[in-house]
């Protein structure tokens, strides 16, 4: 680490506890159990969280937790996951292969893999329900009352799989209110969209609320050049259902049930292929590639959870919560940018993953507790085919045209967990958990295959590999109520990610033994301050012990070039700092700002393709994103508002596997734009625009058998929305 970084922390650790001793306290009023209140002139009002799976608000919680409502999404034109990263610090959020795959990158810790069967570093839940792949990501956000971004190990109330963090996505809940609200857009591209929800009483116990998204797109922005086809298309369709029967004021059911299809095309790979000169003609062109056959998807989801609340005391609460889902993936790509048939890619993944939470609470006076045990199992089912007629023969495999390979991945994992909040003393609380987890993995029918004419063979007999591993997770921390609106925090942390198994195609079966668990131990303090009714500050510092990483990228050499692979490749250390703020210095405007600094480095590595002293992928040293509103009154029943927000990274490396010059990308800005105006309380009509200066951008970098690929972000849009709320 770099002794300016170092000073830079120490400096800014030394500022966060001289805040601490200087801001007043200001009492407010929290009288909301909504995401978002409702606040007259310029005060902010209150964010209200589970993060700790207990209602409580942001500025009470000794965590670094980004909260964004639903309002400041559809304020930031979110649609997915992907989006997220664009409003909040140290976050990467990106799609691995192609647009299916999602890796979610916090403070430098994420996966970069694309297989189906591997947990991503950032543990992901939407309400409540834990998914187990990255495959399963590229869901759409619709109807969402906030989305919480916990960052740092989360290895007590979370568990496995957390060592970047976790990100809560929490849907509207049904209420007695009658609550209608439906929006349509057009845009770019012969692009449209329209969400709409419904939802009241139907009873006077029973509730229910129904949500629905269809996005679809004509075109897009790149051009098979093989075809002539405009490529982009997207056919997106989600829908949830919500029952919630209280028949007492001591219980609770929530039955929550959601179904969805994405059948968009594939995003094209603009390849620099080392095989053919034929992409050459194109190379200035970005967005100009090729593809024998237009690739797609063909993504289904659906799920069901039971969530049961029941306070058997006015201190004590028992929660269960049981989830099923269901997915299957089948993408076709042409991974190699060209007409010749070298590695055209079908990705076909069937996944599975039942679980069942109890947790106890307990509310005394100063005295917080959660205690509880988990359960889940999950099997993944693939079949990757790479049909490669013109690329086998070049390495001595004349007469065959596929190669691939399967297999079937089953896991149960077991947990039990405690997490206590103790206020010992005045305005000091003692925070304390701790997490035991056993997971066991079965790694069958794997195996290799190679074709000819529908014909397949093994190449060797299928592998059966198993791995089990247990830990102890947890944290230990000091709140120190500094004001009423002002925390300051302490934590030391630790969490796991499990190891597992590779999910890539492999010509040596001794590949498929399991790679290890990594660890990681995590130093961090905060503070949350709201110095004035209209400016709250947070902001924290953290250094991270990264232990036996996970890395994945071409690790492998084989008699078909590079392979990917995962492997612990040894440790790394991880400090920075970070900062958000938000600030209505009059009545109308509303201004937020974020700012993210990291440094990471491999201080041991025990892999030859991984350099000591590299950069982790992922993780620019600096992230900004920032969001100015302001509205103004037209007439009684009219407001006009304008919206400019941008961010902006510095430099990243998509991968450091053999340090590739081809897998860098420097800086940018992007900068979005939105005008709108509402009518009575009920309508509202905005125009839009998204990566305003149209900057060209990489988003991944792949390097294949037939040479580097990249993919691109979106160029400048635009469109219309106009919505209704009753």
């Amino acid at each position: 680490m770099t002794r300016n970084y170092i000073r830079t922390t120490s400096s800014l650790a030394i500022a966060v506890g001289s805040l601490a001793c200087a801001s007043p306290a200001f009492a407010q009023d929290t009288a909301t159990s909504q995401a978002e209140a409702v606040v007259p002139d310029d005060s902010l009002g209150e964010i209200v969280v589970t993060a700790q799976r207990r209602e409580q608000r942001a500025d009470d919680v000794g965590v670094t937790i980004n909260v964004l409502t639903g309002s400041d999404l559809k304020a930031a034109g979110t649609q997915s996951i992907v989006d997220l990263a664009a409003i909040t610090p140290n976050v990467q959020i990106k799609n691995v292969l192609a647009n299916s795959v999602v890796n979610v990158s916090i403070r430098g810790i994420g996966l970069n893999d694309y297989a189906a069967n591997n947990n991503p570093a950032a543990g992901m839940y939407v309400d409540n329900v834990y998914l187990v792949s990255p495959a399963m990501l590229s869901f759409g956000l619709f109807d969402i009352d906030r989305v919480e971004i916990l960052k740092g190990p989360q290895g007590d109330l979370y568990g496995r799989n957390t060592t970047a963090g976790a990100v809560n996505i929490i849907s509207r809940k049904p209420s007695d209110v009658t609550d209608v609200q439906i929006e349509a857009g057009y845009g770019t591209y012969d692009s449209w969209h329209i969400d709409g929800a419904v939802g009241g009483a139907l009873t006077s116990t029973l509730t229910a609320r129904f949500a629905l998204q269809t996005v679809q797109q004509g075109s897009g922005p790149q051009t098979n050049y093989v075809t002539g086809n405009r490529i982009g298309k997207v056919d997106r369709t989600n829908g949830r259902l919500q029952l919630q029967w209280e028949p007492s004021d001591s219980f609770n059911l929530l039955l929550n049930a959601h179904k969805g299809y994405d059948r968009s095309d594939v995003t094209l790979y603009k390849a620099d292929n080392i095989l053919t000169t034929e992409e050459d003609a194109f190379a200035s062109m970005p967005r100009v590639s090729g593809a024998g056959v237009d690739p797609y998807m063909r993504l289904e989801s659906s799920g069901i959870s039971l969530t049961g609340n029941w306070s058997i005391s006015p201190q004590v609460t028992l929660t269960s919560i049981s989830a099923y889902e269901h997915f299957t993936r089948l993408h076709v790509e042409d991974t190699d940018g060209t007409s010749v048939r070298y590695l055209d890619a079908t990705y076909d993944n069937s996944i599975d993953q039942y679980s069942q939470e109890l947790r106890l609470a307990y509310h005394g006076d100063g005295l917080e507790l959660i205690g509880g045990a988990f359960y889940s199992h999950d099997k993944v089912n693939t079949r990757d085919a790479f049909f490669s007629p013109d690329l086998l023969p070049l390495f001595g495999l004349a007469g065959l045209d596929t190669i691939g390979n399967t297999y079937r991945q089953r896991t149960d994992a077991y947990a039990a967990f405690m997490h206590a909040e103790w206020t010992f003393a005045p305005n000091l609380t003692l925070v304390g958990g701790l997490r035991y987890t056993e997971e066991e993995k079965t790694f069958d029918q794997a195996t290799t295959f190679l074709c000819a004419a529908g014909t397949c063979s093994n190449l060797f007999a299928p592998v059966t590999n198993n791995y089990s591993t247990s830990n102890v997770s947890g944290k230990i921390g000091l709140n120190y109520q500094a004001g009423d609106r002002t925390l300051l925090y302490a934590s030391i942390s630790r969490g796991f990610k499990s190891g597992g198994f590779q999910g890539q195609l492999t010509f040596d079966p001794t590949v498929l033994q399991p790679f290890g668990d990594e660890k990681l131990t995590a130093y961090e303090l905060g503070i949350k301050t709201r110095l004035f009714s209209n400016f709250q500050l947070n902001a924290a510092v953290f250094d991270y012990e990264y232990s036996d990483a996970q890395i994945y990228g071409p690790l492998f050499d084989s008699p078909v070039g590079v392979l990917f692979g995962i492997a612990n490749v040894g440790d790394a250390r991880v400090m920075g700092i970070e900062a958000d703020a938000r600030w209505r210095p009059t009545e109308g405007l509303d201004v937020r700002f974020g700012v993210g600094m990291i440094d990471t480095e491999v201080t041991k590595s025990v892999v030859a393709g991984v350099t000591q002293g590299s950069v982790l992928p992922n993780s620019p040293r600096l992230t900004l994103n920032g969001r100015m509103k302001y509205e103004w009154s037209l007439s009684d029943r009219a407001i006009a508002d304008i919206t400019l927000s941008g961010n902006y990274q510095s430099r990243v490396r998509f991968d450091i596997v053999r340090s590739p010059a081809e897998a860098v990308e420097g800086g940018y800005f992007l900068g979005n734009a939105e005008i709108g105006v509402s009518l009575a309380d009920h309508w509202r009509a905005s125009v839009w625009v998204k990566n305003v200066f149209d900057h060209l951008y990489r988003t991944q970098a792949l390097n294949t058998s037939v040479g580097w690929t990249s993919q691109y972000g979106a160029p400048r849009t635009a469109g219309a929305n106009i919505s209704y709320r009753f």
